[in-house]
């Protein structure tokens, strides 16, 4: 039987980001493990844009802190 270890220190965090495009803007709740860097790589590879097109990033803050 293989033990499974608890991983410490890793939080989620919820985020709003605004993204601007041709035709206005949208907003993203994004949940990342590495702040807002983490949001930045999650959007720019999801939407295909560059970071510039990225206005706003915004923390939630949550009433339940989630810990893995």
């Amino acid at each position: 039987m293989v033990a499974l270890k608890k991983i410490t220190g890793m939080i989620l965090e919820t985020f709003i980001a605004t993204v601007k495009h041709d035709n206005g803007k949208i907003r993203f709740r994004v949940v990342s493990l590495n702040g807002e860097q983490g949001v930045i790589e999650q959007i720019t590879a999801a939407e295909g844009c560059p970071p510039s097109a990225i206005v706003k990033i915004k923390k939630v803050d949550n009433d339940i802190k989630s810990e893995i």
